[in-house]
């Protein structure tokens, strides 16, 4: 849990640095929500993310991001059923590029890139077993524009792991295809 709570103090100290810039850029921050599926071994399993950050002028924007997937239906209460649970955890940071300054349906592309980390939890000795690896993702999708407060997006993808072998996944086997809808809604 401590590298849990050095990355979430990292993302924090980032968003905040990322606010100072504010003389070079127009800071215009928001939130973010999405869900997704990946394709793993013929199984699709849902993701789910949280991003705060800020449009770069008209067309452009980056983020922070916070994905959790479940790879195991008994993930949080692996300790009671007395079986394997693993939890994947992804953080780091997202930028997009729109194709029109203004349109409704407008075409973007995503690219991000930082940490997973696959947490497994097993019955045999009751502590978590943690694996840090590298991320990064590609997606293209459509911006759906609601005016300047609110925004869909409808993505999809190739998304890059580097791993071992975890449960029953075969090596570097969370690089997967993935789709997602999402919303994002203007702080400010």
């Amino acid at each position: 849990m401590k590298n849990v709570r050095k990355c979430l103090i990292c993302l924090v100290l980032v968003f905040l640095s990322l606010s100072s810039i504010t003389a070079a850029v127009t800071w215009d921050p928001y939130l973010a929500f999405s869900k997704g599926n990946a394709t793993i071994k013929e199984e699709k399993l849902s993701c789910y993310e949280l991003a705060a950050g800020s449009s770069l002028g008209s067309r452009g924007a980056i983020e922070l991001f916070l994905s959790a997937q479940p790879l195991s239906g008994n993930c949080l209460d692996a300790y009671d059923s007395g079986t394997v649970g693993t939890c994947v955890f992804m953080t780091g940071i997202k930028t997009s590029i729109t194709l029109f300054k203004d349109a409704f349906l407008n075409p973007m592309l995503q690219a991000g890139l930082g940490q997973m980390m696959i947490t497994s939890f097993e019955d045999s000795d009751r502590q978590p077993k943690f694996s840090w690896n590298f991320y990064g993702s590609i997606t293209t999708g459509f911006e759906i524009d609601f005016g300047d407060s609110f925004k869909i997006h409808l993505l999809s993808g190739c998304r890059f792991a580097s791993h071992d072998q975890v449960m029953h996944i075969e090596r570097n086997g969370l690089s997967s295809r993935y789709s997602s809808i999402g919303f994002r809604v203007k702080l400010s």
